[in-house]
């Protein structure tokens, strides 16, 4: 295994998002190292090691740092517009008046109210720094994504904000949630 083939190897211990931007320019860096050293040495390798032993693990922390602040704003703002759903829902069904609302527009209230309960279990999930509690996020979301379709279907004069909210928010909430766990394809040959 030549040399190279072994620092690339070593290089995945570094963020996907780092390898994607530095990752060129270390290994060029290295190929530098190499022609100035005898790769063939204990010292040589000892050195490569501790640096990746060194910096490695701290970006890597650092970019889980970041991605938790961001996944826990995302879940505040979740359990915030699922709460304002639900209210949303309550108070068109009130201001409906006392009569009985029948028919679809009952039905797209009701629908209503649950895809905005769902939002509010995805983002309490989301909250919980589990397995399980990502994976309640993801169905709990993507129940209140199907729910909100099936409202819009049978309630076609939902405003245009409800729309991007109700569907953009719950998708972009499914990306995030698949996003870090996708394998990088660096130093792949």
């Amino acid at each position: 295994m030549s040399a190279e083939r072994i620092y690339r190897l070593l290089l995945r211990a570094y963020p996907a998002a780092f390898r994607a931007e530095y990752g060129r320019e270390m290994v060029l860096l290295f190929r530098d190292q190499c022609r100035e050293s005898d790769v063939r040495t204990l010292g040589f390798w000892v050195r490569v090691f501790w640096d990746v032993v060194r910096s490695a693990p701290a970006l890597r922390a650092e970019a889980t740092r970041t991605i938790e602040v961001i996944m826990k704003l995302a879940a505040v703002l979740t359990l915030l517009v699922g709460v304002f759903g639900v209210v949303n829902a309550v108070v068109e069904w009130v201001a409906w008046g006392t009569g009985t609302i029948a028919g679809r527009h009952g039905l797209a209230l009701v629908l209503g109210i649950c895809a905005s309960a769902l939002l509010l279990a995805g983002g309490a999930a989301i909250l919980r720094p589990t397995q399980r509690g990502l994976h309640a996020a993801r169905y709990a979301l993507l129940a209140s994504l199907v729910l909100i379709v099936a409202t819009r279907l049978l309630h076609p004069w939902m405003s245009v904000f409800s729309q991007l909210v109700g569907m953009g928010l719950p998708v972009a909430f499914l990306i995030a949630l698949y996003w870090p766990r996708k394998p990088s394809t660096f130093g792949a040959a």
